[in-house]
């Protein structure tokens, strides 16, 4: 519930176009970028470490992580906030649209709703397949905006 709360307040806050001064004035110096952009990163690399886990067979270890895989997955909104207000343009909109939409099919995992139980195979691709992308374009991103800074 709190995953979509956050997911539904961050695309409110992008579409009013509301300013956040504050937080505007910190996302524009580069330590505060490179800060919550590395946060990000150790975001996305703890939200892989689960299927690492789980190709390596660490059965035990995955499934003690699982619920710190789906609690901080529901954070991802406000993480993205930290780093940018805004979904920017060209790629960065589509590495955004990527974020935000494999945020929504984790927060719709198939588990949690016993009626649609027999989608989980599908659910998963879609969620791995977002998961794959999202770390392309956020490795690009980092290197693109590191490069020409």
């Amino acid at each position: 519930m709190v995953g979509a709360i956050l997911w539904v307040l961050f695309l409110e806050q992008w579409g009013l176009g509301l300013d956040w001064p504050i937080i505007r004035a910190w996302q524009d110096r580069f330590p505060y970028k490179i800060a919550t952009g590395a946060l990000l990163g150790v975001f996305l690399s703890f939200q892989w470490f689960l299927a690492v886990c789980r190709v390596s067979g660490w059965m035990r270890t995955a499934k003690a992580l699982y619920p710190w895989h789906q609690t901080l997955g529901a954070l991802a909104p406000a993480l993205l906030f930290l780093h940018s207000t805004r979904l920017g343009f060209g790629y960065l909109v589509v590495l955004c649209a990527v974020y935000l939409a494999n945020n929504l099919v984790g927060l719709a995992n198939p588990s949690a709703f016993p009626r649609i139980k027999s989608i989980l195979s599908a659910w998963t691709i879609v969620h791995i397949a977002l998961s794959v992308l999202l770390v392309a374009l956020a490795a690009y991103h980092a290197w693109t905006a590191l490069y020409y800074e």
